[in-house]
């Protein structure tokens, strides 16, 4: 039986995605038929990762996931004999392929590269979820499993007549409202079905963002990073987002939800996981 160990890492103010996107790599591989060793890279990732965690040892291939550069990663795994598929690499090591969602990452030249939106990871949850899209909910806020910069706050502050539902991740902070309107909660287990009620939302520029494109979501994006300002505006560009930044967050009109609600299935159709898989099992 062919063996695929999956190192990640994440569960800072950052990384939670990593996180996620892992474990849904770990079932994908599983329901494959391959013997799947997920391997979490820090204390905090094995805390808060649903897959049960190992030691690393010998696999065919290492399917790497970390919020930061990964060379000594890539080292570690060649070291052990093993390929290297790296999600969303930044390393100067170089891995066997590397998969990313965009085309501004500075990758190695030498490597195999498949780059496109096609490639977002969404959880099986939600795909399971999606048939059910409806707009009963409270308008959701969702920025992150570790936001803790206050802009949940600000959030509520500028829509300040709109009912809101505000999730926080396992790893953010505390945010106490002073508004009836506005329920807070931590780390829900039935996020999938918020996110498939609400009329529309407000992300930050990661999975969560993906994640509402491929429900067919309108949705606004607040950036928590550069990368996250330059990945939301390519969204913005081809009409899939109601707008980007702080600045300009608003309840929006009912005329701006058409081109977002057509567009983020177009773009996102959550196959990622499955083309992916694809890519690894090359190496098998």
């Amino acid at each position: 039986m062919s063996r695929v160990g999956i190192w990640f890492d994440g569960g800072g103010q950052f990384g939670f995605g990593n996180i996620c996107r892992s474990a849904e790599m770990a079932r994908e591989l599983a329901a494959r038929g391959h013997d799947v060793l997920t391997v979490p890279l820090s204390g905090k990732a094995k805390s808060l990762s649903p897959s049960r965690a190992v030691g690393r040892g010998r696999v065919d291939v290492v399917l790497l996931d970390v919020p930061y550069s990964g060379g000594e990663e890539v080292i570690r795994a060649h070291a052990l004999g093993a390929k290297v598929v790296a999600l969303d690499y930044e390393g100067g090591e170089v891995p066997d392929a590397v998969v990313s969602l965009q085309d501004n990452r500075p990758m190695p030249t030498q490597t195999r590269r498949h780059v496109g939106v096609e490639y977002a990871i969404i959880r099986s949850e939600l795909r399971a979820a999606k048939g059910a899209v409806c707009k009963s909910g409270d308008v959701l806020v969702i920025l992150g499993g570790g936001e803790s910069e206050g802009l949940s706050s600000e959030i509520v502050r500028r829509l300040h007549e709109v009912p809101l539902c505000v999730v926080h991740g396992p790893n953010a902070g505390t945010l106490q409202p002073e508004r009836k309107n506005v329920r807070v909660l931590h780390n829900p287990s039935r996020l999938p079905e918020l996110m498939s009620d609400c009329p529309w939302a407000v992300t930050s520029g990661g999975t969560s963002m993906l994640e509402m494109l491929y429900f067919g979501k309108a949705i606004h994006v607040v950036p928590r990073t550069a990368a996250e300002m330059e990945f939301a505006q390519s969204f913005l560009k081809k009409g899939a987002l109601l707008g980007v930044g702080l600045d300009s967050l608003r309840e929006p009109a009912a005329d701006q939800f058409i081109s977002c609600e057509r567009r983020g299935p177009e773009l996102i159709d959550g196959c990622g996981a499955h083309r992916i898989a694809d890519i690894v099992e090359e190496f098998l």
